[in-house]
């Protein structure tokens, strides 16, 4: 699937295409398009539907989209003033009538993971201190993906803290003797899933950035 960054606030294009012999063409009023966002792995709701002419848009998403139709076989999707709501996965099926093509898409928040760990010192935060830590932040517990994409982008950092699915982690780029060892390979460490209540670490943050700023 595609992958788009964005903020809250952002104006996106989500790409779809028909792929079809060029030497054979319909026109684009008689593309049928349909656009919905993935929500889970078997629920989808209707965010685009585009039938020649008559065109419907669905719910919150009614007056923040339109059609590119940047030529007849292109049924990418405007979106202006991207929600929270809006970020995850999207599915384009464009026909007409001889070649089907079906893309996904998805929204992912761009933004900064950092490190936190609390005037006390580390090692001080159990899971739901963390969560209060990062939220004080404005921030929420990064997901493994994001230190991962984090870790990829050069983030280095010998103290573990958790994250959002109940693992402790710290990312190394450098490896060297205090963390973890010279002659180990870079990457995301791991302790393993902690005890929520009684485990004590730093905690890795996540934070969007707002449009503007």
């Amino acid at each position: 699937s595609h992958q788009i960054f964005a903020r809250v606030g952002d104006n996106i294009t989500l790409p779809c295409r028909l792929k079809h012999d060029p030497s054979f063409s319909f026109g684009a009023s008689s593309n049928r398009i349909k656009w919905s966002k993935l929500e889970g792995s078997d629920y989808e709701i209707g965010v685009l539907l585009s039938m020649g002419l008559h065109k419907v848009t669905f719910g919150r998403f009614q007056k923040r989209i339109h059609l590119l139709e940047a030529d007849e076989n292109d049924a990418s999707l405007l979106m202006t003033n991207t929600e929270l709501k809006d970020f995850g996965f999207y599915k384009c099926e464009i026909s007409n009538g001889m070649h089907d093509s079906t893309f996904e898409v998805e929204i992912q928040m761009q933004g900064v993971v950092f490190p936190y760990s609390p005037r006390l010192g580390r090692y001080n935060l159990n899971f739901h201190d963390a969560e209060a830590a990062c939220l004080g932040q404005d921030a929420v517990v990064a997901s493994f993906e994001q230190l991962y994409q984090a870790w990829k982008g050069g983030l280095d950092w010998c103290n573990a803290g958790w994250l959002s699915d109940g693992t402790v982690q710290y990312p190394i780029t450098r490896p060297r003797e205090p963390c973890g060892g010279r002659r180990t390979d870079a990457g995301l460490r791991t302790y393993g899933q902690q005890n929520k209540f009684s485990s004590r670490f730093d905690v890795f943050c996540f934070t969007v950035g707002f449009a503007g700023e």
